[in-house]
């Protein structure tokens, strides 16, 4: 009879192994013919660039993880149907039943969690139902579930009972380890709350920079937004509010450079995303400074496709999902039910680390995770004083996260992730505040480069203010920027660092702000700055030496109400192939687009820029110079050479000629002398 019965729970075993096996290769079934338009790409990736063998420990186990948690559901089932039979005292063959019914139900009810929890999930497609009946199918298979596993946990404490009366020695472990956990939680010295300085660094302030990305000023409340973001409304009201401030390149990555190097990316050679920096001397970094000056230094982001900022700027700890083309494959491809109910979890971090926290793997990314990573490391940070970098990801396109439903109004739902940035940023600064990191503080809160959603004014050449020259007598409205996938007119532009006459995408919030130090009053600064300008003010501020930057420190201009210099700012554009160009922009279409341009390095299996293809990626840049109420940008032509564009800022006249009255009346010549002067190129001639 006992054999009988161990052949029966082995078959029983097996069917259930057999069941999950089926599953997951139904899941993996499911999900290629989803992706194959990606299954595609990587095979086409794979014929033009060099993947290395570096790729393939993250790969194996990212397959070993995903059959490690399938076999562990496995298990819980049979653990499950085993207590709650041997309880209701079932036969072999009701048990078996029981265990299939179990097995069912567990996979139902991770499927309706999946489409309740990640809509965005592409297996959400499984149930096309309102959400409604998904939230009262989920609670209701949830509640069966629950109840199953109380009667498992019911079982397994009065089988544990039973031994324990039975066995004398059990007795004596069980008093041995209680006696020992209660002894070692009365006695174990309780960790100090950490101090935010030491003695010796007892003068310097903590540095705090808060960036978000692509954050268009216009849309927050402070600026009469369309709607209320009341946390970072409420810090602007408190802050210096410089309201014309620029990058002098929309992009993530040159920005941020800019931002720690206080140059510009003619300056620094980080002229375009995924550059390749190992070979440039980052010494004078403003991390790098604050480092030999006693501060830890780290940098915190939840996303690093297009940005591998890592320790070469002199940061100690890098807080961030792994770099590396296995962060475009893994995370792409890391969308299946059980793994999703996982991925936001400790064990999800350590199981799928491609997912955990990674901004840019939408469907599963929940804000939360992101500042509990953070969270882990402040709470146990060196006894220095602190330089943190944190950049928040969350209104990047396609502003979409877990919890987000997809809307066809792509104004709305960037509207929607500034929103939920505006909490996630609220929770950030509560950290800091528990943790006694606001006590002694400097704080800036700034976004990294804005966005073009293809408004009218997004570019700022309006039809009707068009001034036409001799050469144009029927006034033919020139089209001198590249063509996008949405047939955009003249006074529209879409994204980032794609036009230089789309100046939302180049103007950016820059806030600061004292904490525990002398108290500056509430002030908007009108006046154009830069982003450059923070590297030379932080250290002006601090007292700490540097070497002259492009930037300009803006201490009194904070301190002492003064205006900010005048100056003339340089913009320039980044690579822009057609999918980007656009208010869809597609992360699988801009790489396949660019694909001839970037290697996989051998050693980090990092993405980079080609060296032999920065050139034609320089060629194909256009310029800008802000000088006051003046704009003269140049565009880049198909037949060669460059179509100047100039523009009153005041008026929103605009021209494509130089030679009429209103650009001899302007300051146009000596502008596109300083661009040249400025970028060293010779090859820039007009048409």
């Amino acid at each position: 009879m006992q054999r009988r019965n161990e052949t029966k729970d082995t078959g029983y075993a097996s069917s259930l192994l057999l069941l999950t096996v089926f599953f997951f290769l139904l899941e993996v079934s499911f999900f290629v013919q989803c992706n194959q338009a990606y299954l595609d790409d990587f095979n086409f990736v794979s014929k033009k660039i060099h993947l290395p063998w570096i790729l393939l420990p993250d790969i194996l186990y990212f397959f070993l993880a995903q059959l490690l948690l399938h076999a562990a559901y496995c298990c819980l089932v049979w653990a499950v149907t085993k207590l709650v039979g041997s309880m209701l005292q079932l036969s072999p063959r009701t048990t078996f039943r029981l265990g299939i019914s179990c097995w069912l139900l567990g996979i139902v009810t991770i499927i309706v969690a999946n489409r309740y929890f990640f809509p965005n999930s592409k297996f959400s497609d499984l149930i096309a139902v309102h959400s409604v009946i998904i939230r009262v199918l989920f609670y209701v298979l949830f509640f069966c579930c629950c109840i199953l596993l109380c009667l498992a946990c019911l079982r397994l404490l009065y089988v544990g009972y039973l031994l324990v009366k039975r066995y004398l020695f059990l007795r004596r472990i069980i008093f041995m380890v209680g006696s020992f956990i209660v002894l070692w939680m009365w006695f174990y010295p309780k960790q100090p709350a950490l101090p935010w300085h030491t003695p010796i660094f007892s003068n310097r302030p903590n540095v705090i920079i808060v960036g978000i990305d692509s954050l268009r000023p216009d849309f927050l409340g402070y600026f009469d937004g369309m709607k209320q973001t009341p946390f970072l409304d409420h810090f602007l009201h408190h802050a210096t509010v410089f309201t014309e401030a620029f990058t002098p390149l929309a992009r993530t990555f040159p920005s941020w450079v800019g931002i720690l190097t206080g140059q510009y990316p003619k300056q620094n050679h980080i002229r375009s995303n995924l550059v390749d920096f190992k070979t440039l001397d980052l010494s004078a970094s403003l991390p790098a400074i604050l480092q030999h000056y006693g501060y830890e230094t780290v940098f915190a982001t939840d996303e690093t496709r297009f940005s591998n900022i890592d320790q070469h700027f002199g940061f100690d700890k890098i807080i961030a999902p792994p770099m590396g083309l296995n962060d475009f494959l893994l995370g792409t491809f890391n969308d299946f039910p059980l793994s999703n109910l996982v991925i936001n979890s400790l064990l999800g971090q350590w199981l799928f680390p491609h997912s955990y926290a990674n901004r840019p793997v939408y469907f599963s990314y929940q804000p939360d995770s992101f500042l509990h990573l953070v969270a882990r490391y402040l709470q146990h940070r060196a006894d220095k004083p602190l330089f943190l970098a944190i950049h928040f990801c969350l209104p990047h396109y396609p502003y979409l996260w877990a919890q987000q439903v997809i809307s066809e109004n792509i104004a709305e739902r960037y509207q929607a992730a500034i929103q939920r940035v505006d909490q996630q940023a609220q929770d950030f600064f509560v950290l800091l505040q528990n943790l006694h990191i606001l006590d002694h503080a400097i704080v800036i809160v700034l976004s990294d480069h804005g966005e073009a959603i293809e408004f009218a004014g997004d570019r700022i050449t309006d039809q009707e203010l068009f001034i036409a020259g001799e050469n144009n007598p029927v006034q033919q409205i020139p089209k001198f920027y590249p063509p996008s996938i949405d047939d955009e007119t003249v006074n529209q532009s879409a994204g980032h660092g794609t036009d230089v006459l789309g100046l939302t995408q180049y103007h950016t919030l820059l806030a600061f702000r004292f904490y525990g130090m002398q108290q500056i009053p509430h002030r908007d600064v009108a006046g154009i700055v830069s982003l450059l300008d923070i590297k030379p003010t932080l250290l002006t501020f601090l007292h700490i030496p540097y070497h002259p930057v492009a930037g300009n420190a803006l201490v009194e201009v904070i301190q002492a109400h003064k205006k900010p210099p005048s100056i003339s700012l340089f913009l320039e554009s980044d690579f822009s192939p057609a999918a980007i160009r656009t208010i869809y922009p597609e992360t699988r279409q801009v790489v396949l687009e660019g694909i001839e341009f970037f290697h996989v390095d051998s050693a980090t299996a990092r993405l980079t820029v080609k060296p032999s293809m920065e050139k034609m990626i320089i060629s194909s840049k256009q310029y800008a110079e802000l000088q006051g109420e003046w704009v003269l940008a140049l565009y880049p032509q198909q037949q060669g050479g460059y179509m100047p564009i100039l523009v009153n800022l005041v008026t929103g006249a605009w021209t494509n000629d130089l030679q009429t009255p209103f650009a001899k009346a302007s300051p146009a010549l000596g502008m596109l002398q300083a661009i040249r002067h400025f970028y060293q190129d010779k090859t820039i001639n007009l048409l």
